[in-house]
């Protein structure tokens, strides 16, 4: 990883890392009002010291690791962000707001940021091959175990640490690195993504002035994968084979979410979606929405009566209902005036979930994976259709377009002052590595009122 530059990798590979970034960015303009935000930005913006590292929204600037944190948890409020395939989570972010806010307080260049950004998010996807899915079955959240790792790898790799020093800063995020996924859900989830990538600028100001940590942390007894996964669990072997052999970034592919809830119901979306559109239907019509998925699908998405709009996007009857009753799902349509609202509660009570034959063991999950829709009209004709995780909207298999991606823009910028501003400062992204310095690039986002 140390050795790995820039100008060696794919050019496939380094355009999906700037619409990662850009999404990333993005996503957290549009929740800077929210409530779980305001909380961790007053706390651990008293927690903080003052430095150089911007809070996304506001005049303020803190300490890397405070920056860092808030900005990550920010940008995961409305779960919004991008997704990876092989983690079953949220990669980018964290990696993402650890290495602006280290590299905004040492004036590092966008090139420089951006090769990183591509070795973090590739080592963090290649430790989850080797954990498999039954590091998230076990109840871990991979998103916050993992993206400690992620964060740590990301930011050594940008201050050029040798291979002990990355090895180090490895050894400190296997052991910082928690996180439960019974807290999907609620609050904690954004806190997960703050914390993993706070870990990673404390990560290289320790190691930078000699703290040591266990070298050979994944794959030691009593070490990472043997702790989180149990004795012969893994597979240290899958770590280390076809590392950047695709990358996976491009294969499976980062996963853009156009949808602003759990990804595990966005191809289930896509099959409502598609089929309404397609027979030109309307939620009157449908007397009955059958859907099935994978076992673990239903396990995440168990929120059966939300109480409030967040809740809700774990709600798998809430967001087919919306689906049905709105023709899309966009942030205006969490609210928590919808999840009391009589139309969408008779639309919800109409759908029924189940967990497909096909799909119940781990093997199937992720890229085996899919959903399959059926919707029963009241003139007595069922429409059908079965949507593939790997080929839901946003992802490898059907790739969110330039005009999906300027469309999820404009929706996370409504509200502010004045939206085009971020606009062009999220569309710089895509010359990212020709900005000598962060600093240019974050002054877009510093003062995004709302």
């Amino acid at each position: 990883m140390h050795a790995t530059r820039l100008a060696d990798i794919p050019s496939n590979v380094v355009e999906q890392a700037k619409v990662a970034i850009a999404d990333s960015l993005c996503t957290v303009m549009a929740s800077l009002d929210r409530p779980v935000v305001r909380i961790l930005r007053d706390v651990i913006s008293a927690e903080s010291r003052d430095g150089k590292a911007s809070v996304l929204g506001t005049s303020q600037k803190l300490a890397p690791s405070g920056a860092a944190f808030i900005n990550a948890a920010t940008s995961h409020a409305l779960d919004y962000d991008n997704i990876s395939l092989t983690v079953s989570g949220f990669v980018s972010t964290p990696v993402l707001f650890a290495l602006l806010a280290v590299a905004e307080e040492r004036a590092i260049g966008g090139a420089k940021l951006l090769e990183a950004f591509i070795v973090g998010y590739e080592a963090e996807a290649a430790v989850a091959r080797g954990l498999g899915v039954e590091h998230y079955a076990c109840g871990w959240h991979a998103t916050a175990t993992l993206g400690h790792i992620g964060a740590a790898v990301a930011c050594a790799k940008m201050l050029d640490f040798d291979e002990i020093q990355i090895r180090r800063a490895i050894g400190y995020a296997a052991t910082d690195a928690s996180g439960l996924r019974a807290t999907i859900g609620n609050m904690t989830n954004p806190y997960h993504l703050g914390k993993a990538a706070r870990c990673g600028p404390l990560a290289v100001a320790l190691i930078e002035r000699g703290f040591t940590a266990h070298e050979d942390v994944l794959e030691f007894e009593w070490g990472f994968c043997n702790a989180f996964n149990g004795p012969g669990k893994f597979d240290l072997q899958r770590i280390v084979d076809n590392l950047g052999a695709p990358y996976d970034l491009v294969d499976p592919g980062l996963v853009v979410k156009l949808y602003p809830c759990c990804g595990l119901i966005h191809s289930t979306l896509d099959g409502v979606l598609d089929l309404m559109h397609e027979h030109k239907l309307q939620a009157h019509q449908v007397v009955r929405a059958r859907i099935a998925v994978h076992a673990l699908v239903l396990k995440t998405m168990d929120r059966q009566a939300p109480r409030t709009s967040y809740e809700a996007k774990f709600c798998a009857p809430f967001c087919v209902a919306l689906a049905l009753q709105e023709g899309n799902v966009k942030i205006e349509h969490f609210t928590d005036a919808a999840i009391r609202a009589p139309i969408l509660l008779n639309l919800m009570a109409r759908v029924e979930t189940s967990v497909h034959p096909e799909l119940t063991g781990h093997e199937s999950f992720l890229e085996r994976e899919f959903s399959d829709v059926a919707l029963d009209l009241d003139d007595g004709r069922t429409v059908s259709c079965r949507v593939w995780r790997v080929a839901n909207r946003g992802s490898a298999g059907r790739p969110a377009t330039a005009a999906d991606l300027r469309e999820k823009f404009i929706e996370t910028t409504a509200g502010h002052v004045n939206p085009q501003a971020i606009i062009a400062a999220l569309e710089r992204v895509s010359q990212i590595e020709q900005i000598s310095d962060i600093n240019q690039l974050m002054e877009g986002f510093r003062r995004a009122e709302i």
